[in-house]
This record gives structure tokens, sequence and C-alpha cells, in this order.
């Protein structure tokens, strides 16, 4: 270990390395905190000059004198720190699928996850991972789909209510309330921000198709940037206006592109639903070609090597990441069908995993 004014060289045993700046350092100080990890007690406005001072090592421990205080901070805490990699926690890789994952699809059991919670954080995992996850044995009765979410979170509420009926309606403002094919899509893309996670729950299925539909939309886009990159970067950086209207009662918009990225360049969300979108607003010069990669993102989308597809019967939901993974259905014939839908926040979810992993 060595240090200097201005910073702290720490080399581990196993040969590991790790440079700390003696401001990261006074800033993260374990006494600054208000409980465990908690809120920082101070702001960084208040902060004086920072310099080292000088440096102890006993065990694991590290006490550093600053300026203006001393305190000491644990050798493991120190090593989780791998600058650069920091949002691997935050930001899970995603598995990717296809077509192909059609055998994996599966159903986990409502009772079990009700009742133990370590069965509850596999489930939850896969949603996070896979993007969707599937439930059977929940009571086909109206409200149940908010108790599911109860497991890890809270209903997010919006104009349409806590809950929403997916019904055949005899003048449907929304084609959702319709017998008709429903194409690949994510709900809500006029909204800031978009709901993050999706449930439907079957309640009565007495009809001949309907099949519930979803695909990976990470994974198209991926194959979209390494097949066809000039229409990936059409798609990334030219925003399109998406619109809900009720007259005199909601207009709602947002203006972002289809694919949206991060920081770092990795798909962050997908805004696909033809039925919302707007007219485009873009430069003549653009505005053929970015025909030509929303034509091509739709039929990717569509395509029946991208989804997987399934049935729901009574007493059986899904859940799906609705900035990720987008859904729809066949048509279906006579026979009533009424699935109940509602919306939660990914980081609730996202919390709950952390808390039973940490359990």
């Amino acid at each position: 270990m060595h240090h200097r004014p201005d910073g702290l060289d720490v080399a581990w045993s196993d040969g590991e390395r790790r440079r700390f700046a003696a401001v990261w350092l006074r800033d993260n100080i374990p006494s600054g905190r208000h409980r465990n990890e908690g809120q920082r007690t101070f702001d960084i406005t208040e902060l004086p000059s920072v310099e080292i001072r000088d440096v102890r090592l006993a065990n694991d421990q590290v006490t550093i004198a600053f300026g203006d205080i001393e305190d000491t901070f644990v050798g493991d805490w120190l090593r989780h720190f791998d600058f650069g990699l920091a949002d691997a926690g935050v930001t899970p890789t995603p598995t990717l699928w296809d077509a192909s994952f059609q055998d994996g699809i599966s159903f986990a059991e409502y009772k079990i996850l009700h009742e133990d919670r370590g069965a509850l954080l596999p489930w939850l995992e896969h949603v996070r991972d896979w993007g969707f996850a599937l439930l059977t044995g929940t009571p086909a009765q109206p409200g149940t789909v908010e108790e599911v979410v109860g497991l890890f979170g809270h209903v997010r509420e919006t104009n349409y209510g806590r809950v929403f009926d997916v019904v055949v309606e005899p003048d449907p403002a929304n084609l959702a309330n319709t017998a008709g094919r429903i194409g690949m899509h994510t709900d809500n893309p006029y909204r800031e921000p978009v709901p993050g996670l999706q449930l439907l729950h079957c309640i009565v299925n007495d009809s001949e198709g309907g099949e519930s539909q979803l695909c990976d939309g990470f994974r198209v886009a991926e194959q979209l940037s390494h097949d066809h990159p000039d229409a990936f970067r059409l798609l990334t950086t030219h925003p399109v206006c998406f619109r809900y209207l009720d007259e005199g009662q909601a207009d709602i918009q947002s203006y972002r592109p289809l694919i949206e990225l991060d920081s770092l360049g990795r798909v962050m969300a997908i805004r696909y639903n033809s039925r919302s979108a707007s007219a485009f607003d873009m430069p003549a010069d653009v505005i053929a070609d970015f025909y030509d990669a929303y034509r091509l993102l739709g039929q990717s989308l569509n395509h029946p090597a991208a989804r997987i597809e399934f049935r729901l019967e009574p007493g059986q939901l899904m859940i799906f990441d609705n900035q990720r993974i987008l859904h729809g259905r066949s048509s279906y014939q006579q026979g009533h069908r009424h699935l109940q839908g509602c919306y939660a926040d990914k980081d609730a979810l996202h919390s709950a995993i952390r808390v039973l992993q940490a359990r």
C-alpha cells in the first residue's frame, strides 16, 4: 500500500490492485453516512481541500488521516469497487432469447411463491434477466393481478386506473378490446416514464385462438445493430412523437427514439407502437431512409423466428418488462375472453431481488 496527498494505491495479496483518489475516499468516509450505507450526512460543497496526511493498516482495516478528519475503511469494502464496472449490480446483463426458447416456457405456482419468499427470488430474477415470467394457480377473480404485484412492489396507477380489462366491447376505443390480431408493441410509449412492468391475468378464456405472443426487443435490436448498422443508427438517433389523446381528459405525449441507448451505448428501452405514433417530424433527407429502418424493425419484431407463443388459461398470468419485451396476440373467434392487467415499476422488483438475496 502506498499513499500520496492526492490518492491511495492498494494491492491485495492475490495481486489485485486499485487506485483511490483522495477526494473520493474523503467523500465516502464510513462515518459520513446516516446508518449503514444510508444517506450521506454532508454535501460535496462542504468539503475542504482534500489531502491524505497519513495511512495506517491493521488487519483488514485501513485508517486514513485527512486534513480535517480521520476514518477507517474495511478492505473488503474498498475491493468491492471496480471502477468502470460499478453499474453491474444496478444494470444486470440481460439474457437474450428468440423463438428457440419456445420449449423452455414454464409456469411457476402462485401458491408456492406467495408462501415461500425463497421460491419467489428465482421467479423475480427470471423477470429481470429474461424480461418476463409466467404464473399459474392464481385465483381467476378480478383484482388478483394487484395481489401478484404485492409480492414485490406496488401498482403504478395511470389514467386507465389501477387495473384495466381486456375484453371485447361493442364500440371500442382501443383495438385491444376487439377480437382482432394485435401486432407486437410496447404499452404507453407516450408516457414519461414508460411503465416498466406490465402484468396480464387471465380470468376467463372460452375463445378459439387469442394466443399470447412475446418478443425480446433487445435481441432484435442487437441483431439489427449487427446486420443493419445504418438502420440501427437512424432508429437510435432520431426521436419520434407518441401521443394519447382523450378529448377533455388527457393529452399525453413523449418524444423519444424507437430504440433508446444508455450512456455506454447499450440498448436500454424499446418504444414501438405504430398505433400511438404521431406523424414523424424529421428532415426531408432522412425521412425515406428512416421509414425503411422503421419497417425493418417492425418486420423483425413480428417475425415468427423472434417470438414465443402460448395460451393463457384462467388463473394464469404473465409479467414482462414493458421497455424490453413486446407483446401481441393472435385473433380469436366467438367465445368470452377476459384478461385483467396493470402496471408496476421495475425499481421495486429490483429492490425486492436485492433484499431477498441479502437474506
